[in-house]
């Protein structure tokens, strides 16, 4: 097991393969071992990098510096493991860390991955509203209504039980929305474009994400500068664990594009 003593705590993180580094960074309901799908395929191309984000899996918030410090965290991480410049692949709540991080170090971000989420950022005052909306009629949900499709329970009920067996070894899961610390500062929209200038980036949602709906996601795509989307369908808001082939295959051909990798 792979420990990196930063900021106070021992981060737990995992590599694979070898390549130009590309870094996940999981949501609330996963950690390192949600990445299973994705780490046989990236790493035959790519350094790939998971890790627990503080609180998360075997990754302790001993000094209860809590959300707030996620930028900091995969700053000091990356630095530990003498990567200057990555390419960041962020699922939910991992894309406050993911866009913080490129909103305030562009020039150590290759590409950066918005992968069912828009956490973090500040929308434009109509998005925002439809935001929090989405956010209080999705409140009451089971953790399965929310993260996957209505339909994985059903057709897959194994796999909706992996799920929830992976988020059960975070220590906080059934508090999940209560974690301990302060929280990070939000993300204008100036800063996630002035970023955009310099740093390809994609948004790809599933077609049944709770939520973070489709239509949501693709309006605030289409206010920041050259990015992509991506839609998926028979997907809900997991669509790296639910419909992996076709998560592997868009991000895949994404980086290869912007990154001129065959």
């Amino acid at each position: 097991m792979q420990f990196a003593p930063i900021n106070g705590i021992d981060l737990y993180y995992e590599e694979h393969g070898d390549g130009p580094p590309l870094v996940f960074a999981h949501g609330v309901g996963g950690n390192h071992a949600g990445w299973y799908q994705q780490v046989p395929f990236f790493a035959r191309s790519y350094r790939m990098i998971t890790f627990d984000q503080r609180g998360f899996g075997y990754s302790d918030d001993t000094n209860d510096l809590g959300r707030a410090n996620f930028v900091d965290d995969l700053r000091a991480l990356l630095d530990h493991l003498g990567i200057e410049k990555a390419s960041l692949v962020a699922q939910s709540m991992g894309g406050s860390t993911c866009m913080g991080f490129t909103a305030r170090y562009p020039e150590r971000t290759s590409a950066l991955v918005m992968a069912d989420t828009l956490v973090g950022i500040t929308l434009p005052d109509q998005l925002r509203a439809r935001q929090q909306e989405n956010a209080e009629a999705t409140r009451n949900l089971s953790q399965l209504e929310r993260v996957v499709s209505k339909t994985l329970p059903l057709r897959d009920p194994a796999k909706a039980e992996l799920y929830l067996q992976i988020a059960s070894f975070n220590r906080n899961n059934a508090n999940r929305f209560n974690t301990g610390g302060s929280q990070p500062a939000p993300i204008t929209m100036d800063q996630v474009s002035a970023a955009a200038k310099t740093v390809p980036m994609l948004f790809l949602v599933g077609q049944e994400d709770v939520l973070q709906p489709p239509d949501l996601v693709a309006a605030a795509s289409r206010i920041v500068p050259n990015a992509s989307l991506a839609v998926v369908p028979n997907s809900g808001h997991s669509v790296y664990f639910e419909q992996p082939e076709v998560f592997n295959y868009e991000v895949n051909r994404f980086l290869a594009e912007v990154l001129g990798r065959e």
